[in-house]
């Protein structure tokens, strides 16, 4: 696959916007949000080509992340390729994924339609080592037009493979 390729993502469960000004802002606050956490990562990382580890975060620094933060365990398969389970999954996160699913691989908690884009874009993170983000517009299952942004972020405890993704991930109404 096209590293550059675009993934669209599928149909959320529920809304789960960024905080900040609903009416009349011209800030994008979810593009912000995404953003003030890439250089939180970029600021955590040791060396310029390594990775930070979960370890390197705290709560205290990680607090206006929490409710839409995902993190998720990097498993190898027999056959070598990751497998991603569930670490911890804010409020907000776990409406847009339809439940809390701590403990379950992704493929487990959801469908293969819910499930396949999310693999492409972790897929990417794991086999790249750098960031990747989403942004793009999505139907909800009421037919209207949701906003999708997300990021994922590699960590490594022992600056060799990708342990666990960072993943943060807001919808919102799209507006025209």
């Amino acid at each position: 696959m096209d590293s550059n390729a675009e993934i669209l993502m599928p149909t959320p469960h529920s809304y789960a916007p960024a905080p900040g000004a609903r009416h009349g802002s011209a800030v994008d606050f979810a593009a912000e949000n995404l953003r003030m956490l890439i250089d939180l990562w970029i600021a955590k990382r040791p060396t310029r080509r390594g990775l930070p580890a979960l370890g390197h975060f705290d709560s205290l620094e990680l607090r206006a992340w929490l409710d839409n933060l995902i993190i998720l365990n990097v498993e190898r398969t027999v056959l070598g390729s990751p497998g991603y389970r569930y670490h911890s999954i804010g409020p907000a996160a776990s409406a847009v994924e339809g439940g809390d699913y701590c403990g379950l691989y992704l493929s487990e908690a959801l469908s293969p339609a819910q499930s396949a884009p999310r693999i492409l874009l972790y897929d990417r993170v794991v086999r790249t080592r750098a960031p990747a983000e989403v942004h793009c517009r999505t139907e909800m299952a009421d037919r209207t037009i949701a906003k999708w942004d997300a990021v994922a972020l590699p960590l490594s405890h022992d600056q060799g493979q990708t342990d666990h993704l960072m993943v943060l991930t807001y919808v919102a109404p799209a507006t025209r």
